[in-house]
């Protein structure tokens, strides 16, 4: 089993110690010999910023970009699973022990969820030091 995500993507811009990497980013099925019939195939188009680690790259180069399995679970966490255990426990609370209304408890949980998320988006600075991308030349 692989440690790691990979992705081959183009080199869009460089800065000095930064290179940003359009990547695009396909569903499982993207691979399927049918997908033009069916439809249901989709990709995106994403930008990924990686540190150069002292490599020189151009813009329009073709690489791979690299993150740690580790990395997409913690993401996975911080995006999914800590939301959703914030809405049941508080959801619990809310009804079973200080018996307050569904609706109000409903509303005080949508305010809790943006309190979280955007938490998460003024952390942006600690939490791109834990979710970095590294890149490789690509050999053809």
């Amino acid at each position: 089993m692989k440690n790691r995500i990979e992705h081959s993507g183009q080199v869009e811009s460089v800065s000095e110690d930064k290179v940003r990497v359009r990547i695009l980013q396909a569903s499982a099925c993207s691979a399927c010999e049918a997908k033009a019939l069916c439809h249901s195939s989709e990709s995106k188009e994403k930008i990924i910023e990686c540190r150069t680690n002292g490599q020189a790259y151009a813009v329009g180069e073709q690489v791979m970009v690299y993150g740690s399995m580790a990395m997409g679970r913690n993401a996975v966490i911080l995006a999914f699973v800590v939301p959703l255990v914030v809405i049941v426990v508080w959801l619990f609370c809310a009804v079973g022990i200080f018996h307050i209304n569904e609706l109000l408890a409903i509303g005080i949980m949508v305010v809790l969820l943006a309190i979280y998320y955007l938490t998460l988006h003024l952390m942006n600075g600690v939490l791109s030091k834990q979710f970095e991308f590294w890149i490789d030349k690509k050999i053809v």
